[in-house]
């Protein structure tokens, strides 16, 4: 996918998702991830029980595909790894914090993350200080 795929792609994922207070299963970190895969042409499997309303109901999801959101993100995009520092506009990263199942975001340049943080009220775009890993999308 070009650049220019992947900014409107992007744009198109923070249009939907940013100043959205975040609500299980409407919402969250993970609702957004897949969104933005499926705008980038990806079609994760999500499988039976393929939704949540809760953090109870995430686990249970998580636990159906790997036990964690990084192992749902490896498997729905086999081989897509990269190291965070390579991450661009489109690319999904894991960040530190004590979510579920992980905490995510999208890449929208410039070092900056659309996600949901705790300091902030909705889904903001952030810069975080640190990166746990990275999928090329």
């Amino acid at each position: 996918m070009d650049l220019a795929a992947r900014r409107d792609a992007t744009r198109r994922t923070v249009e939907r998702f940013a100043g959205h207070p975040f609500a299980w299963g409407q919402y969250d970190c993970g609702k957004m991830v897949i969104a933005h895969l499926r705008l980038m042409g990806r079609r994760p499997v999500l499988g039976p029980g393929g939704s949540w309303k809760s953090a109870v109901g995430l686990a249970r999801f998580l636990r159906r595909h790997g036990g964690s959101g990084a192992a749902c993100l490896d498997e729905w995009m086999p081989h897509s790894r990269i190291i965070p520092a390579q991450a661009i506009i489109g690319d999904v990263v894991e960040m530190p914090g004590d979510s579920v199942g992980g905490t995510f975001g999208v890449c929208v340049g410039n070092g900056r993350v659309l996600a949901y943080h705790e300091d902030a009220e909705a889904a903001a775009i952030i810069q975080p200080g640190q990166y746990l890993a990275a999928w090329r999308v």
